[in-house]
């Protein structure tokens, strides 16, 4: 609007000056010619075609000669040269023009207005605010294109998860709407804890795998990120209250709040210390699982200065379930305790891989199923007790009511009887355990032979393998366990006698070699283990080759006399030898066992008459008076009638050599 009111204005003032103009020139016309005496040029009146037009040149207009010249007066004189000519000096000079050359000619006379202003474009400042407005109103167009764009991808990828539909599975996944589950957790627990390629897109909501993460994300006030150095640490331990259904504990496991009127749950994971009676009886406080305090806390849980699991005890807890293959990542443990509970299913050979592993205690649950090969690699291992997993009976209650039984399997007695854990575990490979001081196998149904690598054990002081499966000859390779102290191989299938260089056993305390095949004499240097206190060889089996059942009988078995060195066994305490052909007398250099507390030696076919030193002992040690059993012999009447198999007046249990009945004497 305003450029064009200026258009409008300037035309009004140009119509006024081309008027002045016309007035000017028709005053001009009505002058009288100045006198020329000698003029450049002549002017002709007429007109002609060979008439040439004539161009008025003047000097080119200088704007910044701002002085205005002053006029001349009317009576002043024209000045003239010398000589009274007039001069021609400051006028325009009319000059004949060649029509032919006309186009070379440009005319240079321009039209000074005073009041006139450069053409708009030519400003300076008007572009100079041009180019700033282009700059901004681009950058408007890039922010709003950008802006644009990136919300139609937002709206395709949203649109994208709400119609894609997967293929079935098992479980829904888990979508990443908060901050907490965008920021990594889940993709870091899933790398670094769930074991055998599973994802948490493969499970289910109320897996216990799921339910841990879930806690994590959601309901644990510690809020951990993915970069915490407890992370896989906290998870496990959660995974592992989920797994052994932590609410049906007997102690430090519920962490729900009650309402005391109407006894319903009135709010989870709020119950944070509970309270337990050491062995002393003494209360002690800890953290319950689960709860938002520092799982270093939780009830035993057992950490390093650097907040670091090193240990988990949880003995006789009621534990229930399935111990899942991510306890492995607990990288750090190095004593893992779940005995006494109601724990079944299989072991899972990712155990081995657990690089500070020292002890693992699993006895006396309802495990069952091949002990894995993988145990081997558990080459740090000093203390495996898998015991007591066959005919152990044990019952919980899980926390939503439904019972669990460890004689069964899987808890369940629909699924049968227990048969606990298989497999050769004392096969060829044992001598890899270099650091083993205490293999516990006893009361399962593991089978094989004893392979004669055990005696690569130069470590092991505890071998409890009874109540088992194992078959064939107990190995000489076994007496160069020097350091053993315990041999616990009793209710077996070996066939065997005792290894004659057993002497070189020199720490062995505790041998039980019972109701096994076992024949032979005692070898001679038996004698020499002077720290001896345990010798069990009672009840060596007879088996039918028809039927292949097998029954403890007198007539097979360990055979020979007691030798007398036995008097060198200072510290033997028990002596049970029922039910093998013994023969001979008892040496009166028994007597010289001062600690004896048990002697059973019915059954055999010692006969004779008790020597005296031995029932002296009876004023000492072989003299319990809340016991019974403590000294059996064949000293009723044989077959009732016949004379007694041999004569005793200090045994405290008589037996009939033939009908096998025993009654108390005392």
């Amino acid at each position: 609007m305003a450029t064009e009111e200026e258009r409008k204005k300037k035309k009004k003032k140009d119509k006024k000056k081309k008027s002045r103009r016309e007035r000017e020139a028709t005053a001009d016309e009505e002058r009288v010619p100045l006198p020329i005496d000698h003029g450049e040029a002549e002017f002709n009146n007429e007109t002609s075609a060979l008439a040439a037009p004539v161009v008025v040149q003047a000097c080119e207009y200088d704007p910044t000669n701002e002085v205005i010249p002053s006029s001349i007066p009317e009576d002043a004189e024209t000045p003239r040269e010398e000589g009274g000519l007039f001069s021609e000096e400051g006028l325009a000079v009319a000059m004949v023009v060649d029509t032919a050359t006309e186009d070379e000619f440009i005319y240079a006379a321009i039209e000074y207005d005073p009041d006139s202003k450069p053409p708009l474009h030519k400003n300076r400042r008007f572009r100079l605010y041009t180019c700033i407005a282009l700059v901004i109103v681009m950058s408007v167009v890039v922010v709003v294109v950008v802006y644009i764009t990136k919300s139609a991808k937002g709206d395709e990828i949203v649109n994208l998860s709400v119609d894609y539909t997967p293929p079935p599975t098992a479980a829904p996944t888990l979508a990443p709407t908060t901050d907490r589950e965008a920021s990594g957790i889940k993709e870091q627990i899933e790398t670094g804890v769930l074991q055998r390629g599973v994802t948490f897109q493969d499970l289910d909501k109320n897996d216990p795998r799921w339910l841990a993460l879930d806690w994590i994300l959601f309901n644990d006030q510690m809020q951990l990120q993915s970069n915490d150095k407890n992370l896989y640490q906290r998870y496990v331990m959660a995974l592992l209250a989920y797994s052994f259904d932590s609410l049906a504990w007997s102690y430090c496991g519920e962490h729900r709040e009650f309402d005391a009127k109407f006894g319903n749950v009135t709010d989870e994971y709020v119950v944070e210390n509970c309270t337990v009676l050491d062995m002393t009886g003494d209360e002690e406080q800890h953290g319950v699982w689960l709860s938002s305090t520092p799982e270093c806390g939780w009830y035993g849980a057992i950490c390093s200065s650097d907040d670091v699991l090193r240990g988990l005890q949880l003995i006789g807890n009621s534990l229930i379930g399935e111990i899942p293959p991510e306890i492995s990542q607990l990288r750090f443990l190095q004593y893992l305790a779940f005995n006494g509970n109601c724990l079944y299913g299989t072991i899972p050979p990712e155990i081995s891989t657990m690089p500070n592993l020292l002890s693992l205690e699993l006895q006396g649950n309802g495990l069952s199923g091949y002990m894995p090969v993988e145990m081997y690699d558990a080459t740090k291992l000093q203390l495996l007790n898998v015991a007591m997993q066959y005919d152990y009976s044990y019952e919980c209650t899980r926390s939503n009511g439904t019972k669990v039984y460890t004689l069964f399997a899987r808890g369940d007695p629909q699924n049968g009887y227990n048969w606990g854990l298989t497999g050769n575990v004392l096969g060829n490979q044992t001598n890899r355990w270099q650091s083993m001081k205490g293999l516990h196998l006893f009361d399962n149904s593991f089978t094989g032979e004893i392979a004669d690598e055990i005696g690569e054990l130069k470590y092991l002081v505890f071998l409890r393998a009874h109540s088992n499966q194992f078959y064939g000859l107990i190995p000489s390779g076994m007496t160069q366990l020097k350091k053993v102290r315990e041999v616990y191989l009793h209710q077996n299938s070996l066939w065997s006698d005792i290894p004659p260089d057993i002497g070189q056993m020199e720490d062995l305390e505790d041998i039980r070699l019972g109701e096994n095949r076992m024949y032979n004499p005692i070898p001679e240097s038996f004698y020499n283990l002077v720290k001896i206190k345990n010798v069990w060889l009672q009840d060596t089996l007879d088996c039918s080759n028809v039927t292949n059942e097998c029954e403890p009988s007198p007539d097979v078995g360990f055979e020979g006399t007691i030798q007398t060195e036995i008097g060198n066994l200072k510290e033997l305490s028990q002596l049970i030898l029922n039910n093998n052909p013994f023969n001979g007398t008892l040496p009166s250099e028994l007597g010289n066992c001062e600690k004896l507390s048990i002697l059973h030696i019915h059954q055999t076919n010692i006969e004779g008459t008790v020597p005296k030193s031995v029932c002296l002992l009876r004023d000492k040690m072989l003299n319990i008076e809340t016991d019974t059993g403590i000294f059996y012999a064949d000293c009723r009447p044989n077959n009732k009638t016949g004379d007694p198999w041999i004569s005793c007046s200090c045994c405290t249990d008589c037996c009939d050599h033939t009908t096998r009945v025993c009654i108390a004497d005392d």
